[in-house]
């Protein structure tokens, strides 16, 4: 039996004092103001040392690392050595679209990879010291406004099944939904829940979502 203590336990008071912190920062302030530094003053970076931070000298952050002559990708932001933890890092924010707004997303494809990597060192034998975290600012209406949840393009696409399945803390509010049916259900916050992937009925892996209508920031840890 494995007595020590794991990786979501080490993330999950992070998580809640970085929630804290842009609590404390931004939280009297219009939800449009809040999208506007999140999308201009944040980057992914910003969030991996807020993460990386308590470990103190043993993080060694990989960022760098995607750069070798290899040219193997790293799946992994934030290397904890002693306790051979591996944590990927992604932040979502919106960039510019064609249409000069701050609207367009990173492609699927970047978060599809992240959630494979954790699958796959989850049935290596690696689960409890690897995790996946989405950190994200609470600033619109919609989370698939952040990332792109649908079957194809459009403003209103219908949602993606294999997408939603990924993010077991957004509920439906109608069948067939489109991507703007899709809320956060805070009654499954502060709890693991597991990700049941379609087709895919072997062990896989948990999220814990974190946060509440009334905080600024938002994660979601899987592990």
């Amino acid at each position: 039996m494995n007595l020590n203590p794991t990786i979501d336990q080490y993330l999950l008071s992070t998580c809640l004092f970085i929630i804290d912190e842009f609590n404390g920062l931004y939280q009297n302030l219009p939800k449009s103001e809040i999208k506007k530094i999140a999308d201009e003053k944040y980057n992914e970076m910003d969030i991996c040392v807020r993460i990386g931070y308590p470990f103190r000298q043993m993080a060694h952050y990989t960022v760098g690392d995607s750069k070798r002559q290899d040219k193997s990708k790293v799946n992994h932001d934030i290397y904890i050595e002693p306790k051979d933890f591996k944590i990927e890092v992604k932040y979502l924010k919106n960039w510019k679209s064609a249409s000069q707004t701050n609207s367009a997303s990173k492609n699927w494809d970047k978060y599809q990879a992240d959630f494979d990597w954790l699958l796959h060192e989850t049935r290596s034998g690696n689960k409890g010291k690897r995790a996946f975290i989405i950190g994200w600012f609470n600033c619109v209406d919609r989370f698939s406004q952040l990332i792109q949840l649908g079957e194809g393009a459009g403003n209103k696409p219908k949602a993606s099944e294999k997408k939603h399945c990924y993010f077991p803390f957004l509920t439906k509010m109608n069948v067939p939904a489109l991507t703007t049916d899709l809320v956060y259900n805070y009654n499954h916050a502060y709890k693991p829940l597991p990700v049941n992937l379609i087709g895919d009925v072997k062990e896989g892996y948990n999220c814990l979502f974190l946060g509440n209508e009334h905080d600024v920031f938002h994660f979601a840890i899987y592990y």
